[in-house]
């Protein structure tokens, strides 16, 4: 995922040295920095205006991916600090318990040592009355048998097995017995707790380190898909900008422009252009024929109409079907030409010669009169213009 943010972050950043003077590719993965300087530049022409719209929809769609990858990593990033503030404070919580436990073997070593010096106290009356015996028996057989064990088992085991022990002696050798295994199970007791809580500690430690790397990449990440997404998102804007001004100068209206008439046009046709010119200036209302308010196909059904000609009242689609088709190059005064935006047939205008049309301009549905700038005007359809490029086809409908 990073090296694939950071490809597109190089490619929204950097500009290519070669030149592309006609976009016709749709793959525009990996060429970002070519079509962002054809389609930015101030020298786009129309043929490149769609494939441009394209790219800039490309560039919308990878902004949204990009914004899910932060919102992901965002996410990721929250977990992982999330666990990584559990495993810190059970890290602390362990440590808190070690600490207690150090204090705990602090007493209980006090209290071993306490044992141990009773224990030695106690083998010393026992090797005293040892002595003892052994003196009044004139023998050292007892001394030797019992201190010649080799082991607390063996020696208590040798000790209960000499019958002229009195029952003082055996219960001194009881106490030193559990004594003895006092000391060895609270050894054994905290060796076996302290062990415990470190080998947790530890891997409490190891697990936070694990965090802290994956924090640290995931931040990384983070950064990398922040500014990848804004690097792109200021690309869009900047297409935005150069497609809007494009498409703005395309619509500059030729208020000079007037009929221009052909060697073959007819007086039908200059009868329906002449109809239409009249109405320049009232403003566009989405579904409106006339006569103070149309739409584009309300003005051409008014214009025919006026001028004679009987057709019925339809849509830019519907017009575009209607009549006998014809090539730009056949254009004749009162001809009709219909195009597509690159969803269906959605608007249409009347041929008035010399490369012009006139038509009732406007944003569709969305457009009731409140616009003056959206109204019947006239405009050029010349090879180079926006208009020009969008042409479906066109049709002689008288």
């Amino acid at each position: 995922m990073k090296k694939g943010i950071c490809v597109l972050l190089t490619g929204m950043m950097m500009f290519s040295l070669c030149p592309i003077n006609q976009v016709k590719a749709v793959n525009f993965e990996g060429q970002e920095d070519q079509y962002m300087k054809i389609c930015s530049s101030s020298n786009l022409n129309s043929s490149n205006y769609n494939t441009c719209k394209e790219f800039n929809t490309y560039l919308k769609k990878k902004n949204k991916e990009l914004k899910q990858t932060v919102n992901n990593v965002s996410s990721e990033l929250s977990t992982t600090e999330n666990n990584l503030s559990v495993v810190s404070s059970k890290l602390t919580s362990l440590n808190n318990q070690i600490d207690e436990k150090e204090k705990e073997i602090s007493y209980l070593q006090q209290s071993i040592s306490q044992l141990e010096s009773s224990i030695q106290k106690k083998e010393n009356d026992l090797k005293d009355r040892m002595y003892a015996m052994q003196s009044y028996n004139n023998s050292n057989s007892y001394i030797e048998f019992i201190f010649g064990s080799q082991s607390f088992s063996d020696f208590f085991s040798r000790i209960d097995s000499v019958n002229e022990l009195t029952q003082y002696d055996r219960e001194l050798v009881s106490q030193l017995a559990d004594e003895k295994k006092q000391v060895e199970s609270q050894k054994s007791t905290i060796e076996v707790a302290k062990a415990n809580i470190e080998s947790q500690r530890q891997q409490q430690a190891t697990l936070k380190n694990q965090y802290a790397l994956l924090f640290q990449k995931q931040q990384e990440q983070l950064s990398a898909a922040k500014q990848a997404s804004s690097a792109n998102e200021k690309a869009s804007s900047t297409l935005d900008s150069a497609l809007t001004t494009f498409y703005q100068n395309s619509l500059k209206d030729d208020t000079s422009a007037g009929i221009t008439p052909g060697s073959g046009d007819s007086e039908t046709g200059i009868a329906i252009a002449k109809k239409a010119l009249s109405m320049q200036g009232k403003r566009y209302w989405w579904g409106a024929t006339g006569p103070d308010y149309f739409d584009c196909s309300g003005l051409v059904y008014w214009s025919m109409n006026a001028a004679g000609v009987k057709i019925g009242r339809t849509t830019a689609a519907g017009y575009a079907a209607m009549g006998k088709a014809v090539s730009y190059n056949q254009l004749q005064v009162g001809d009709v030409i219909t195009f597509n935006y690159g969803s269906g047939v959605a608007h249409i205008g009347i041929y008035i010669g010399g490369g012009n049309m006139v038509h009732a301009s406007g944003k569709g549905s969305e457009t009731h009169g409140q616009d003056p700038n959206q109204c019947v005007k006239t405009t050029s359809i010349k090879p180079g213009t926006y208009f020009y490029s969008v042409i479906y086809n066109c049709r002689r409908l008288y």
